[in-house]
């Protein structure tokens, strides 16, 4: 009997020190939504295309949405924003009243741009009503963030995607003559053999089930196409991603936010030059959303644990230089411009008379020449059990976010483009070869998108297998 006894003060004395193995189980997983509409009541400039636009209607909704995720003391809130960018002149003090109103850690705070061509422009200090704007947009973030946190209830996690033929493709094209074509460069009569590289159909769901009283479902897309489908309209508009939202919001009951995916290369349906987009923009969004409610959604997988891991680095890469060597035929292009415009017939002339394959290749060799050596970007990571998503702050080519995907130690990992600062375009090593349009505008070298995939590889290995301090 007295070796009983002692075996079970001996026993609660390892219990009491170093914590039982019940004991070391995480908290359960609590999640909100809130969002915030971000129309303004007054004209602003549209961004995204090549021609500046004002806005003189509105032809859907766009919004701020926020997502709180809580777990015992951490906190964190993933939103979107009906936006091109993601960019930190806007971004940083919108996440500062977030986190002084929610006390959720400003690092924790992780915002994605929809990357819609037809939303207001916050970013550009010459665009009309902007600061106006963005006075206006950082309280409305504050109030998405505060109803998020509000709104939190307990909640299983489920997980699913499928393949999306025909919705997306890459926009860049295979020559006859071995040559590479796109938007903004390149001559199409020379016949298209293919696209350049096989595109990146996934579309990707998240889903948190809240069995609290009141308190509806919310669900996570993520789709790998640009917002292009209105960047030549006069109308406000969140593009595609806003039917898809409605269609699967009013299919569904649930709340629903739009993350873009690695889009940097592609579109959606398919774009050939001189011809227009196969399908209107509701039709699409409402497909995508139909290919959700009755593709994705049976066929989820529940997560038995939604344990939360995060992680963020510093990458730092160098500057994009090549062409720079070219710095004064290229002031000679940009000097012609100030007689002739930069955007007119006469002012793309003249930057391939001076034998430059656009007029975005002349801005860049000017600014690469004035550029530091290295630049440097934050990079972001998050998991929920055995899901994961990274948050990117450029526009990723598709053929990196499949890379991802495919070597991710997660079985399901949401590549989110466009978040967390606005980095431009990261080419592939294959899109410098084409020396495509998104090659010209770049701040990286070549190589940095494959070097970035790997580092964001690892960060994803550091969460799933954390090495003991």
């Amino acid at each position: 009997m007295k070796k009983v006894i002692s075996l079970v003060l001996v026993c609660l004395l390892v219990c009491g020190l170093f914590g039982c193995a019940g004991s070391a189980k995480k908290a359960g997983l609590e999640v909100g939504f809130g969002r915030v509409m971000i129309v303004p009541d007054y004209e602003v400039q549209l961004s995204g295309g090549a021609a500046t636009r004002y806005a003189s209607t509105t032809i859907d909704n766009q919004y701020i949405t926020c997502i709180a995720l809580r777990q015992g003391e951490e906190m964190f809130i993933v939103g979107t924003m009906d936006f091109l960018t993601s960019d930190d002149v806007y971004v940083n003090p919108a996440k500062k009243m977030m986190s002084a109103a929610t006390g959720v850690p400003e690092e924790n705070i992780l915002l994605n741009a929809t990357h819609t061509h037809a939303g207001a422009s916050i970013r550009s200090n010459g665009s009309k009503n902007v600061e106006r704007y963005r006075t206006d947009f950082i309280g409305w973030a504050e109030r998405a963030a505060k109803e998020a946190v509000k709104d939190l209830a307990p909640a299983t996690v489920s997980y699913g995607s499928t393949e999306t033929t025909g919705m997306a493709f890459v926009r860049h094209y295979l020559l006859t003559d071995g040559s590479y074509a796109g938007p903004n460069y390149g001559d199409f009569s020379k016949g298209i053999v293919s696209h350049s590289n096989e595109a990146d159909t996934e579309l990707q769901m998240i889903k948190f089930s809240r069995e609290e009283s009141g308190k509806k479902d919310i669900i996570m897309v993520n789709f790998p196409a640009h917002a292009t489908m209105n960047q030549t309209s006069t109308s406000l508009s969140a593009d595609f991603p806003a039917p898809t939202r409605e269609y699967i919001e009013g299919t569904t009951g649930a709340l629903v936010a739009y993350f873009i995916a690695a889009a940097g290369d592609q579109v959606p349906s398919g774009r050939i030059e001189g011809e227009s987009f196969s399908k209107e923009y509701q039709a699409y969004g409402h497909e995508l959303g139909r290919i959700a409610v009755e593709e994705v959604m049976p066929n989820l997988t529940t997560l038995e644990a939604a344990d939360i891991a995060f992680n963020h680095k510093t990458y730092t890469g160098k500057s994009m230089k090549e062409g720079i060597e070219r710095l004064a035929e290229a002031k000679t292009v940009e000097a012609e411009w100030q007689t002739v415009g930069r955007g007119t017939a006469e002012g793309k002339a003249a930057a391939q008379n001076h034998g430059f394959s656009s007029v975005y290749e002349v801005s860049a060799v000017i600014s690469r020449a004035r550029a530091d050596e290295y630049n440097s970007m934050e990079l972001r990571t998050l998991a929920l059990g055995n899901i994961s998503l990274i948050f990117a702050p450029y526009e990723m080519f598709g053929s990196n976010g499949m890379y991802i995907k495919e070597n991710s130690p997660y079985d399901m990992t949401f590549v989110i483009t466009c978040a967390q600062g606005s980095e431009g375009y990261l080419p592939s090593t294959l899109g410098f070869e084409m020396n495509c349009y998104e090659v010209h505008v770049t701040e990286y070298e070549r190589g940095t998108a494959e070097k970035v995939a790997d580092e964001f590889l690892a960060m994803l290995e550091e969460m799933k297998n954390p090495q003991p301090e």
